[in-house]
């Protein structure tokens, strides 16, 4: 019954189960609910089967998610309810910048999307979630799931009240509307009760969504990227390009021009699925990427899944070799190249690819710092993902198959600001890329100084 009232399925295959968790909603519910219920299925289980029956379960248990696992995935339905304004009550019904998905959050999620905001003292944010699971019901009532999970709606009551009070205090009396939600504190269940009927009112519950939603805070430019409302730049054109050497006079490939000054460029179908599958079959041993990792410092929370393909490849040979021949830069052919991975919510800060920025150093003595950066998309993301540069008001959305390319220095080795740029929160789907960073010294004969 418990299995039923979340949806799983058996049998489901490779690809079907990452669709899966390429939604957002379906991937934070699937990560609480292992967080949070496995373990006390677990201990319930323990007392009534005993353990020599449950190896398989113990197994499951000890690779749940943990507290950081949580918090990061917390962070990230925040994260893209922010960035690209989404309404919370969209988004706990499935509806993702106005797409409806057949899948919805949870009693228990709401819950615990609240306490995480009014545990980080964001009342308005947190009195959203608690205000839309006031409006539900439990999924599982009897008594056994009660027993086993706890009552998730024992404090919710009180705690939607106390939000409301808090976040009161930040837009009119503070020192009223925090004596209030004090005295929510103390307030009986009688009392509680009768507060609830008036908020659910539907003439009240129209003004508390009016009052909850109506002070926003102005987006970043970086957001404005991410949501693709950058202005639409002209005078750029899309050609074939043939010139280059003899491989490109032979197969001609198409190329977009992104942007002149700077110069940035995308080609189209220039990685194939054949490759794709071998670099996901690289991929066995990804870590985490902490986005906001500087100079030793980490800030665990952003996490992007990455690792280096640097065995002997020829699949990998081929595609640096035609990196080669697409942009006129000079390398071996055998360099390794960097697969990553975006999840839930996940993305990368604003930053800069040279080495001043104070992310990791490249080997600036024998090969010069990173002249230029090499992005192939290797999945479709339906929606989110983007790179973008808040510099020069440029939105390059993922296309599987194409390959973004830009300069980070000016030709005489001197850092280009304007190269500074921002992965966005994936909304919907699952980002994968091949990236090549192409150091500066070995391209000295390529792309010579201009005088």
């Amino acid at each position: 019954m418990y299995l039923s009232s979340v949806g799983y399925e058996l049998h489901r295959s490779l690809n079907e189960k990452v669709q899966y968790v390429s939604n957002p909603i379906n991937a934070f519910s699937l990560l609480r609910r292992t967080h949070e219920d496995l373990p006390k299925w677990h201990e319930y289980f323990k007392e009534a089967i005993g353990e020599g029956n449950q190896s398989i379960l113990v197994d499951l248990v000890k690779m749940v998610p943990n507290d950081v696992d949580m918090l990061s995935a917390m962070h990230g339905i925040q994260r893209i309810e922010k960035i690209y304004d989404l309404k919370i009550d969209d988004l706990a019904q499935g509806v993702l910048q106005g797409v409806q998905y057949n899948v919805q959050l949870t009693y228990r999620d709401l819950i615990a999307m609240g306490n995480s905001m009014y545990q980080q003292s964001d009342y308005q944010t947190a009195a959203k979630w608690y205000r839309i699971a006031c409006k539900r019901e439990l999924e599982n009532p009897e008594q056994l799931f009660i027993q086993i999970l706890g009552d998730p709606s024992e404090h919710l009551h009180r705690q939607y009240i106390k939000s409301l009070f808090k976040y009161g205090s930040t837009t009119s009396e503070p020192s009223k509307s925090i004596e209030e939600a004090f005295i929510m504190v103390q307030a009986s269940q009688e009392e509680l009760d009768n507060i609830m009927s008036d908020l659910n009112e539907p003439q009240n519950d129209v003004e508390v969504e009016k009052d909850l939603y109506q002070v926003k805070r102005s987006p970043s430019n970086c957001e404005l990227g991410c949501r693709g409302l950058y202005r639409q730049k002209t005078n750029l054109v899309c050609r074939y390009k043939s010139t280059a050497n003899t491989f490109l006079r032979l197969a001609p490939l198409k190329l977009e021009e992104i942007s002149l000054d700077p110069f940035m460029a995308m080609y189209h179908e220039v990685l194939y699925d054949s490759e794709i599958r071998e670099l996901k079959g690289q991929s066995m041993n990804m870590v985490n990427g902490y986005a906001s990792q500087r100079n030793g410092t980490e800030i665990r929370d952003t996490v992007v899944r990455y690792d280096w393909w640097s065995n002997t490849s020829l699949v990998r040979e081929r595609i640096n070799q035609r990196i080669i021949d697409m942009t006129g830069f000079n390398f071996l052919k055998d360099e390794k190249l960097q697969i990553a991975n975006y999840g839930l919510g996940t993305y990368f800060q604003p930053h800069f690819d040279y080495s001043s920025d104070g992310f990791e150093t490249p080997n600036i003595t024998t090969l010069g710092d990173r002249l230029a950066s090499i992005l192939f998309y290797a999945s479709e993301v339906p929606q989110g993902g983007a790179t973008v540069f808040p510099e020069i008001n440029v939105t390059v959305f993922p296309q599987k198959g194409s390959m973004l390319y830009w300069f980070n220095l000016h030709d005489d080795g001197k850092p280009d600001i304007r190269s500074l740029h921002s992965v966005c929160p994936v909304l919907n789907g699952d980002r994968w890329t091949l990236t090549k960073w192409v150091p500066m010294f070995p391209q000295m004969f390529s792309f010579p100084c201009k005088s």
